[in-house]
């Protein structure tokens, strides 16, 4: 099959999509695919480099350099016309946050025709919208923190100061932990709030849940082995995320098997909820007297080598490239 990986992109998550990116198209070589990929907002010099080669441009009226504007985010419209004129068989989406996780790209290769991994456009928006997604979950009666929304930096904070200490803030749309701040101190509230209003228009303030990091990871309907993290650091933050040696990481984590059963159940229901499908996963909080909280169903999980999708999924005797295969399989269903 010809196979595209789009990977790369314009969000604060952009280095390590390019990580996945490169993972994941060298394990569909190796599985014996036609593997081009494509950064939705890099010019044809810049593809024809990623790819070290041009040949898949030969014949395409590719947007000339000279005549784009400014703003990298404005290639993404013109690099997915090319990309249904390159005709592909299954779109691989290793993009992280922004355009390629909120579902803008995604209904881009709706109406584009073209089927791709993970889930579609309104799964990927609820998810990437942490205050709509919790909403959905109270819904639900699925267990989340108590928290508040604030939607713009001007937004009175009384709701989030009655909230207890310690609390999280956090943008509302970012992922790896980016923007996100443990405070502890009063006096820490405000800074935090300000800080994350950098990165989104909407800030999550939330209850601090003391415990243990959880990860459940979902491929098709089957949820794959609990997962636990232990950070070097006080927080699951970005250096201990993708910095080799800065985390530790126990699969199955050792729970007693009725909390095992629990969190698996409540990782499909909260996948089901959002309307995901392919694979995704949903990252708990796992308090002292082991009662989960979910945090976030991430549509697309990173797949580099300290990813936690591929660590479960190889405590299920699922490796990496098997892995790969059966997110594009399930694609083209």
């Amino acid at each position: 099959m010809k196979v595209i990986v789009l990977m790369g992109g314009d969000s604060t998550e952009r280095d390590v999509s390019l990580v996945t990116g490169d993972q994941i198209a060298a394990a569909l070589s190796a599985n014996g695919h036609e593997v081009i990929k494509m950064d939705p907002s890099a010019t044809r010099s810049e593809q024809t480099e990623l790819n070290q080669t041009d040949h898949h441009w030969i014949g395409i009226d590719y947007p000339d350099y000279d005549l784009l504007p400014m703003h990298r985010g404005s290639l993404y419209l013109k690099n997915l016309l090319i990309t249904k004129r390159l005709k592909p068989d299954v779109v691989f989406n290793a993009l992280h946050g922004g355009k390629g996780e909120n579902g803008i790209v995604q209904g881009m290769l709706d109406s584009a025709g073209i089927p791709y991994t993970g889930s579609g456009r309104i799964a990927s928006t609820l998810a990437m919208e942490k205050d709509i997604s919790k909403q959905f979950f109270r819904n639900a009666h699925l267990p989340v923190p108590k928290g508040v929304a604030l939607n713009r930096p001007g937004a009175s904070r009384k709701a989030a100061k009655q909230l207890t200490l310690p609390l999280v803030v956090k943008p509302n749309d970012q992922g790896s932990t980016i923007g996100l701040e443990i405070v502890s101190k009063p006096e820490r509230l405000e800074p935090a709030i300000e800080q994350a209003f950098k990165y989104s228009k909407k800030v999550i303030v939330e209850e601090y849940i003391k415990g243990r990091e959880i990860t459940v990871g979902i491929i098709k309907t089957r949820t794959l082995p609990v997962l636990e993290i232990v950070p070097e650091h006080d927080l699951y933050d970005y250096e201990c995320k993708y910095k080799d040696g800065m985390s530790r990481y126990q699969v199955p984590a050792e729970l007693p098997l009725p909390v095992t059963q629990k969190l698996q159940t409540l990782a499909l229901k909260a996948h089901r909820v959002l309307g995901c499908s392919g694979y995704s996963r949903v990252d708990f909080r796992l308090n002292e007297a082991n009662q989960p909280f979910i945090l976030e169903v991430n549509t697309l999980p990173g797949m580099t080598g300290t990813s936690l999708l591929p660590k479960a999924a190889k405590a299920a005797d699922i490796h990496f490239n098997a892995l790969v295969e059966m997110i594009v399989e399930e694609a083209l269903k």
